[in-house]
């Protein structure tokens, strides 16, 4: 399990259970609804009893907070901390068993406690792009000179789907009349960006008036694999001090 810590959360299922619910919610379902389909999505792991104590821990103090802790989970996680399934993955006695221990004190006492009231959770965004493999897209820097990005592949995950690009290497005022064959650009640096994922956290991050999409497709020079995380509303300090362009 991918575990780092002893707080609730510091474990990858634990946050990928609290995330799912909340995003569940978020689109719609109610609690009881949301709270069913993740039973469905994690049938297999709830024979595991390691895998099984975190996921009634994560949800019911998940639930907890958001104002909508069923009855059923709530008696799963007090059975989990009350007969230490959930502390017998540290070892007795140890420094870490000891604050695991805390924490599920901490946890019960909160959720035997009135819960706050319902709250509202908003809908995630979720990135979408529609480029295409091969598409050469142009990006008009705050300096008002531009720079050419051609998409090599998508990634798609929880937050939607953003479009995988590399730079060409060129830079201008004015855009050319045609295109040809043209090398990338590399980031500067002992370990060089050539490709990166472009992507956002919200609808209006993404500069879309200063994009131009050209209409011309050349073959990408790579296939994705080992790109850069890049975020919009950074790229452009990006590009001047890591690519050197601005």
């Amino acid at each position: 399990m991918g575990a780092w810590g002893t707080t609730l959360f510091s474990d990858d299922a634990a946050c990928d259970v609290r995330d799912s619910y909340v995003d569940l919610v978020g689109d719609g379902l109610t609690g009881h609804e949301a709270t069913k389909a993740l039973l469905h999505d994690w049938a297999a792991s709830l024979n595991d009893p390691d895998e099984s104590s975190v996921f009634w821990l994560a949800l019911a103090a998940t639930q907890w907070r958001c104002g909508r802790l069923d009855g059923r989970v709530l008696q799963q996680a007090l059975t989990v901390i009350d007969g230490g399934t959930d502390v017998a993955r540290w070892e007795s006695g140890s420094k870490d068993f000891k604050k695991r221990k805390t924490v599920l004190e901490k946890l019960r006492a909160q959720l035997i406690s009135p819960q706050p009231p319902e709250r509202h959770i908003p809908k995630r965004f979720r990135d979408s792009n529609e480029w295409q493999i091969g598409d050469l897209v142009a990006y008009r820097m705050q300096s008002g000179r531009f720079v050419i990005l051609r998409t090599i592949g998508h990634h798609s995950d929880k937050g939607g789907t953003g479009p995988i690009c590399e730079l060409l290497d060129w830079s201008g005022e004015e855009l050319p009349k045609s295109f040809k064959s043209v090398d990338i650009r590399k980031s500067r640096g002992s370990r060089p960006i050539t490709q990166f994922l472009l992507g956002r956290t919200r609808a209006k991050e993404r500069p879309d008036d200063r994009l131009q999409y050209l209409g011309v497709n050349l073959k990408p020079s790579q296939k994705p694999g080992g790109f850069a995380v890049l975020l919009w509303r950074w790229f452009d300090k990006t590009l001047r001090e890591d690519f050197g362009l601005e």
